[in-house]
């Protein structure tokens, strides 16, 4: 027994309507000269200095944390809180690295928020104001 062939449009079908319909491609800017504003500019650098530091923190413990685990297998099995083992608090301390980078990063994202829409205001293109289910 085989299923009835479907009638509706299926997801491999592409939307409806014509690009210049669609929300998004009414609400582009002009990127090449936002890209020029020091605005925009101070926007990139500070999520690029932020992203390459979180990541250099990051895959230097991970380094250590692996080197400890293949090179000192022994320190990392005694117990450091009694029967917890060195290894199981750094793979911990590893996890809580991980939520406080990404708590940091959220609460720079606000920051950039901010950056954006000033870098926007200087290029003298008003970001559309927020309606509907996601607006704060």
């Amino acid at each position: 027994m085989s299923a009835a062939p479907s009638t509706g449009p299926s997801t491999a079908d592409p939307p409806r309507g014509t690009v210049a319909e669609r929300p998004a491609a009414r609400e582009t800017h002009d990127w090449k000269h936002l890209a020029e504003t020091p605005e925009f500019r101070e926007l990139h650098s500070s999520r690029r200095r932020f992203t390459l530091t979180g990541m250099a923190i990051q895959t230097g413990a991970l380094i250590v944390v692996m080197g400890l685990y293949g090179f000192a297998p022994d320190a990392m099995g005694k117990p450091a809180v009694g029967s917890i083992t060195w290894a199981l608090l750094s793979g911990a301390g590893l996890v809580f690295l991980t939520f406080a980078l990404a708590i940091a990063y959220s609460r720079m994202s606000r920051t950039w928020e901010g950056m954006a829409a000033a870098a926007l205001d200087h290029a003298g293109e008003r970001p559309a104001e927020r309606t509907g289910r996601f607006t704060r």
